[in-house]
This record gives structure tokens, sequence and C-alpha cells, in this order.
């Protein structure tokens, strides 16, 4: 525990009063505003007496250190010649996962499942989230009433983007959803090569490929397909649209999109359409 986190506690205990739970009959503590009691109905009548705020010691002091607490992934421990040697990494892309898993109960108890996840540590993340049950939408479960959950995981993260999207087991489908928050009008798949060609809306080209070519990265990676991304225009002059043409597929539109208004004041899927869209034009400017 660093120099900070102690000032911050001491802070803490001096401006209020304490209780300390023990099971040892002989703890003491010297704080003057602190009181060791040894059973629940001790802690209930000594708070009642007084009628006063106080502390629980443990679970309270323990949620108030978390908040100064930095979050790691552990990558690797190995037994060395003076003890443990743990790894530890705030880059990994399972860090992401760990703290979707921490926030989302949907996602602890199974009901939700993170198929798939990339991430470019300090910058963007993509999860693709699938429910186990059809009475349970994914990506509302991970972003929580009013944003809630992710805004958690996205403070833990030092204020890295993450863009939620679903899985989908049709290859078309799933490329369509990671591309967002882009629209996309044409999705023609070869499961030979995994590769992909793109169609998007002429307007939507920099929003799809993303600043420095990330956001189509990112998809590749989610989805493990080489992504080839052509606005409608640039799809038109090379015949994609001919009637000899008609091999393309155009995805279906998830049903969790349209209901994530629902879930958040304002979606948060346009929220980060609205920001990426800012960025690629401060880019192109």
């Amino acid at each position: 525990m660093g120099r900070k986190t102690y000032d911050i506690l001491g802070k803490y205990l001096r401006e209020r009063n304490v209780i300390v739970f023990s099971n040892n009959p002989d703890f003491r503590v010297s704080t003057p505003n602190a009181k060791v009691v040894h059973s629940m109905l001790e802690i209930q009548q000594y708070i009642e007496d007084r009628n006063e705020n106080y502390v629980i010691g443990g679970a309270m002091i323990y949620r108030l250190l978390m908040q100064y607490v930095t979050k790691l992934y552990v990558t690797e421990v190995k037994k060395g010649s003076r003890g443990p040697k743990i790894t530890v990494s705030r880059t990994h892309p399972d860090l992401v996962k760990r703290l979707f898993e921490k926030e989302v109960t949907e996602i602890a108890d199974g009901t939700v499942e993170i198929k798939s996840s990339c991430r470019e540590a300090g910058s963007r993340s993509k999860i693709a989230v699938y429910s186990h049950d059809e009475n349970v939408d994914p990506v509302g479960a991970c972003v929580g009433v009013n944003g809630s959950r992710v805004n958690n995981v996205v403070e833990d993260l030092n204020g890295e983007k993450i863009d939620i999207i679903c899985w989908d087991e049709n290859p078309a489908i799933f490329i369509k959803n990671a591309l967002s928050p882009s629209e996309v009008i044409a999705v023609d798949v070869d499961l030979n090569e995994k590769s992909a060609f793109v169609v998007v809306p002429d307007y939507q080209l920099s929003l799809a490929i993303g600043k420095k070519g990330q956001n189509a990265r990112l998809a590749a990676k989610l989805t493990g397909y080489k992504i080839d991304i052509k606005s409608e225009s640039q799809a038109e002059e090379m015949g994609y649209f001919s009637e000899e043409n008609d091999d393309y597929e155009e995805p279906e539109q998830e049903e969790a999109f349209d209901n994530i208004d629902d879930i958040v004041d304002g979606s948060y899927e346009e929220s980060l359409e609205q920001q990426d869209a800012e960025e690629v034009k401060e880019d192109e400017e």
C-alpha cells in the first residue's frame, strides 16, 4: 500500500466513527473514534444507542481502498529462487474480458458469453457477445442501465473506448456488426479464403475504416477475416451491383441494436459513432 493510499485512508477514518469487527476477543485498536465489536448484534445495539452514522470496518474500508488499486491481468506465474515470480499486464486483451466478468452478472453466471475480443490498448477495444437466453439482450446486459456497467470498465481502462457488438454464427452478419458504428450495405464472404468484401455508404467510408484504419483493423481481428471495404460508388464502378453479380448477401439488422435505446439514455453506439466521426474529421483536416 503506497503512502498516498495510507493518507487517504487515514483522513477517511479520522472523519468518521468506525466499527471494527473481530472474532478475536483480545483485539484492540488505538484509533480514538473506533469501537471494536465481536458480533453483529453488538454492532446493531451500538449504533442504535448512539444514533450516529458508522462505517463497518472490513467491507467498507476494502471498497474504499479498491478505488485506488490498479487492476492488472496475471499472464504468468513462475517459481523463482526468491519465491514466485508473477508477470502482470495492463495491455493484455483478456483484461477487458475479466473486467466485464466482474461487472456483468450475466457473463459471470454464463447467460452471456464473450465469444471474441480484440484490443489496441489505451485506444479502443471490441468485444463480441452472445446470449444463451433469448430473453436477455447481450449488448444491453454489458452496457447496463444508463451505461453504468460499460462506463465502469472504461474507467478502469482510463477512458479506453469499447465497442460491444452481437456475435453471430453467420459470418456476413458478424462482420457487419464488427464494423460498428459504421453502417453496412452488403457483405460478400469467401469462406475458403477467410475474406470478405464489404460495401458501405459513401459518407460512411471514413467511419468504417476508422482513424488510421483502426476500426477495420479491429474488425478483422475480431472476426478472423480479411476485410476489403469499398464505398457504394466504388462498388458500382466495379460492377458489383450489376445483374450478373447476385452472389452478395445483405446482412440482416440485429435486433439488439434496436433495443439498446430502451436500456441506455441515448444510444451508446450512436455516441461512439459521433466520437469516431469527429476524430476522422480532425484527422482529415
